[in-house]
């Protein structure tokens, strides 16, 4: 009878051990900025990821804090590989005067194969200690996204560089066409001027 009263506190106690982990954690922190990693940027199902985002950032700056961006990045990749291979071999033979003549061996073996490559993403979200002075953003976030914490490492920098320079090499592509283009249409207008004689 004396066990009834600490039954409850026995089941709170165990079911206390049994709580998860946070998926929301701290990336990169300094004095002035900070990275928080989470599986995605919105509530899933029961999990508010976001949510969990914003209590270890009140954490790291107490006084206020400002999201600068909140971007997806490339962790890692899952590589999934299906294959299927089926072997079919037989050796027809004729039966005739009662002898067995062998007419050969057939043999025919077929594979398929499949690589898939998935990206594993994460949302990162890079924040700031509020500041008093400078231009305010709104709702919450930075009034300038391009800033970054100086000694972190952003995974989707070389993405960025990447793709500046494909850019580039299109637009200089697509220069060079414009440029040839108008010395053609140059020389048809030379070759049609009658006062120009070659």
């Amino acid at each position: 009878m004396r066990l009834r009263p600490l039954i409850p506190v026995l089941l709170a106690a165990a079911f206390a051990g049994c709580k998860s982990q946070p998926d929301a954690r701290y990336i990169y922190q300094d004095g002035e900025f900070g990275v928080i990693g989470i599986p995605q940027n919105s509530p899933y199902g029961r999990k508010d990821y976001r949510k969990q985002a914003e209590e270890l950032m009140a954490r790291h700056f107490p006084e206020g804090h400002e999201i600068v961006r909140a971007e997806e990045v490339v962790e890692g990749q899952r590589v999934l590989d299906k294959s299927r291979k089926s072997e079919f071999e037989t050796d027809p033979a004729i039966s005739a005067l009662n002898q067995r003549i062998n007419l050969g061996k057939i043999a025919q073996t077929t594979s398929t194969q499949q690589k898939d490559s998935l990206p594993i993403l994460e949302s990162r979200i890079i924040y700031r200690r509020k500041s008093a002075t400078g231009p305010q953003g709104t709702n919450g976030f930075s009034a300038v996204a391009t800033l970054a914490p100086q000694l972190y490492l952003d995974p989707n920098d070389m993405a960025r560089c990447r793709e500046r320079i494909e850019l580039a090499e299109m637009h200089k592509a697509k220069d060079a066409l414009l440029a040839d283009k108008s010395k053609d249409a140059d020389a048809k207008k030379t070759s049609h001027d009658p006062n120009c004689k070659p």
